[in-house]
């Protein structure tokens, strides 16, 4: 058990306070570096790969976008997004 604890403590201290996650084929998720700690001892998760956290990230963007400009529609409001640079 002091094994296991050591192992967890080693991994947890090479990492930062907030770790990206990404299990088989589920969409990453970002946890404190203790939690993730233990998912990657048992093998569970992985530490996802930049690309896949930044298509999640303008995944969820495009979708808080298109959930507030429906919330501005049904109130009469028109919103126009900007030409990407």
């Amino acid at each position: 058990m002091r094994l296991y604890w050591r192992e967890v403590r080693a991994i947890q201290g090479g990492l930062p306070e907030f770790v990206w996650l990404s299990a088989a084929d589920s969409a990453p998720v970002q946890v404190p570096a203790a939690q993730a700690a233990l998912l990657l001892h048992a093998k569970s998760h992985r530490i996802a790969e930049e690309a896949e956290v930044g298509a999640h990230l303008a995944a969820e963007e495009a979708r808080d976008f298109e959930t507030r400009r429906e919330q501005l529609r049904r109130k009469g409001v028109a919103v126009v997004r900007p030409l990407p640079r």
